[in-house]
């Protein structure tokens, strides 16, 4: 099974050799301009808790990784039983070698590796680029997740709007002493323009939080807490508290563990304590300009919802100075509520394509018809996710 096997005069495709991470980082950086480092490589494959190897195919020409095609192993949770699934991910083909087949070569190598074992499915939200080879290989289309987003500083991006010189790379034909004239009057300009962005910027964060807090009904001995890294154990049970019955990764303490050991990433945990128990938890992961809600609980939010809302509301307040913020699936409670609006529907819809929120899944033969399943069977979180 773990044999070369030859797709072309040229390629061959084969399983991954412990020589080819460099080519792997390599290439990544050349395909998704992201620098990763040899320690992200074994948190995310070698230190991954659900699989004995390294998940990765790899295309070569003339013996050199030219391609990889990867697998993120996790635990699903569907109805009682617990399965192990690969999530593909990282899947990149070197430009030069685009356009011969090996994205499916590599499909068809993974598939005959995996058939007969673990994992019990493939599942993934491939993009475009991606997802037609993925439905030529047996992938099923279950549906489409929708992503959220909540615009924090309309003014920020109004003040970048305005600042934008076309002309700075002197090439539209004027004499330089009149684009130097234009110039000085836009620096003039935009010294105005900022004062008066800083104070609308200031007067919708404001409004913002105004606005927030008076969604929040604030329950009388409800505690909330703040912890810099992830308190997994905490995390864990307040999941058991009341686990959904739809299909979902597994969430235990050592899955925590893992997968917050992400080390391309930093999080922050809020958790609300209801008579010292833990009742419910929010964890955000953050960047320059954004802040992304990876993960709430439990993950049935109805029973908590209260709790949640007012986690929500203190890292909104916490978060208000970044241009936006994200989530994805089942985390927010009341999105449009809170001002989060899907990318499936208008307005957002007309601006985004939500082409790598469809869901695709793939049976291996372990019985459980996870291809017909409708989009409803399912709930998600970003920590759901291999990207975060």
């Amino acid at each position: 099974m773990n044999a070369p096997l030859r797709t072309a005069t040229r390629y061959t495709v084969r399983t991954f050799a412990p020589d080819d991470r460099a080519a792997f980082l390599s290439l990544y950086e050349t395909v998704f301009g992201h620098d990763r480092s040899p320690r992200w490589f074994r948190w995310k494959f070698r230190e991954n808790p659900y699989v004995d190897h390294v998940p990765i195919i790899v295309a070569t020409s003339d013996g050199d990784p030219v391609g990889f095609r990867s697998f993120f192993a996790q635990q699903m949770r569907i109805g009682g039983t617990v399965r192990t699934a690969f999530q593909p991910c990282d899947t990149m083909v070197h430009p030069r070698h685009r356009g011969r087949g090996l994205f499916g070569r590599m499909n068809e190598h993974a598939i005959e590796r995996y058939a007969n074992g673990s994992p019990s499915f493939f599942f993934n939200f491939p993009n475009e680029n991606s997802k037609p080879g993925n439905l030529a290989h047996g992938w099923q289309e279950i549906g489409t997740v929708p992503a959220y987003y909540r615009l924090q500083n309309p003014a920020d991006a109004l003040e970048r709007r305005t600042n934008t010189d076309p002309s700075s790379d002197g090439t539209d034909g004027r004499s330089v002493d009149t684009r130097r004239a234009d110039g000085d009057r836009r620096l003039s300009d935009g010294r105005l323009t900022s004062a008066f962005t800083d104070m609308l910027e200031d007067t919708i964060t404001r409004i913002h939080r105004a606005g927030d807090r008076l969604l929040v009904d604030s329950e009388p001995g409800l505690g909330i807490e703040y912890y810099e890294t992830p308190p997994t154990g905490t995390l864990a049970a307040i999941y058991r508290r009341s686990i959904p019955p739809e299909i979902h990764t597994n969430r235990t303490a050592a899955f925590y563990r893992w997968r917050f050991a992400n080390p391309a990433q930093t999080y922050l945990t809020y958790v609300a304590r209801r008579d010292g128990e833990p009742v419910a938890a929010l964890v955000v992961s953050s960047g320059v300009d954004r802040a992304r809600i990876v993960e709430t609980l439990p993950r049935s939010i109805e029973p908590e919802e209260a709790p949640l809302n007012q986690l929500l509301v203190a890292a909104m307040d916490d978060f208000a100075d970044r241009r936006y913020v994200t989530a994805f699936g089942e985390t927010v409670p009341s999105p449009l509520r809170y001002r989060f609006y899907p990318d499936t529907r208008l307005p957002l819809s007309a601006f985004v394509r939500p082409t790598s929120r469809t869901l695709l899944a793939r049976d291996l033969g372990d019985g459980l018809d996870l291809e017909s399943s409708p989009i409803e069977a399912w709930t998600f979180s970003r920590l759901d996710l291999d990207t975060t």
